[in-house]
């Protein structure tokens, strides 16, 4: 049993010979007893402290754990951003790499297509002006052989019979003068008709790859056709007036030779 203040100041001794002096013991028992209170009211002070320093460790280990927790929930929340982060922008970074690659594979085979393009273009107008370099040459040779062959026309025996008439001129005129001009319209609808042939015949092989081709081609086998067929016409009408002059010389010229005899 726990002894108190109470219990030592009510203690009592039996008296005994020769024992200790009561008023002694009393006041040492006093003096006891006030002393036990004063340490038994430290020990409940200190015990009362005791308990409230137990209670703010308490609380201060709560809010350790709760500081804790709260750490590592925003560790967590922070690796988790992070790795979301990161997730994001790999993939951010992957696509734009996919769609830049897309891109320069589709300028690059854009380019390759209009480069392609570009150059069968090229080609081409070099072939079309190929082609209408020849025809050219080939019109103009044609053209030259047909003045040439008007001029051997013009200055053939035949006109130098004409132009200088011997004793058959003379005597039959008439069917002497249409025979020349029967050969000279017969030479020159030849020679004309030489080009025109040769450029429908160019015009008909020739083949339509594209419609620009086509109609360069058109276009310049149309002119050479119109100014062959030009020509045609004014050797015809230079034949006609040649022949229509030489009727009339005839005519004059039999008027004179009657008029002598």
């Amino acid at each position: 049993m726990a002894l108190s203040s109470l219990d030592i100041q009510n203690k009592t001794f039996d008296t005994k010979f020769r024992g200790y002096d009561k008023v002694e013991i009393d006041e040492f028992l006093d003096l006891v007893t006030r002393d036990y209170d004063e340490f038994a009211q430290t020990i409940k002070d200190q015990d009362r402290e005791l308990k409230t320093l137990r209670e703010q460790i308490k609380y201060y280990d709560d809010m350790r754990d709760t500081l804790n927790n709260s750490i590592v929930v925003a560790q967590d929340a922070a690796d988790n951003l992070r790795s979301q982060a990161e997730a994001e922008s790999g993939k951010i970074i992957d696509d734009a790499g996919v769609k830049g690659q897309n891109i320069i594979e589709g300028a690059k085979k854009e380019g390759g297509v209009i480069l392609t393009q570009a150059s069968a273009d090229a080609s081409r107008l070099i072939r079309d002006a190929d082609d209408l370099r020849r025809k050219m040459r080939l019109y103009h040779q044609r053209m030259k052989q047909l003045i040439e062959a008007q001029l051997a026309n013009v200055n053939s025996e035949e006109w130098t019979e004409v132009l200088n008439p011997s004793e058959l001129m003379i005597l039959n005129p008439e069917e002497k003068l249409q025979e020349i001009v029967d050969n000279a319209a017969s030479t020159a609808a030849a020679q004309t008709e030489e080009p025109e042939a040769e450029a429908k015949a160019e015009e008909v092989v020739e083949a339509k790859p594209e419609e620009k081709t086509s109609e360069i081609t058109s276009e310049a086998i149309s002119e050479v056709t119109s100014e062959a067929k030009e020509s045609k016409a004014e050797a015809t009408e230079t034949a006609e007036e040649a022949s229509s002059e030489a009727k009339s010389e005839s005519i004059d010229f039999g008027n004179t030779m009657e008029f002598n005899k």
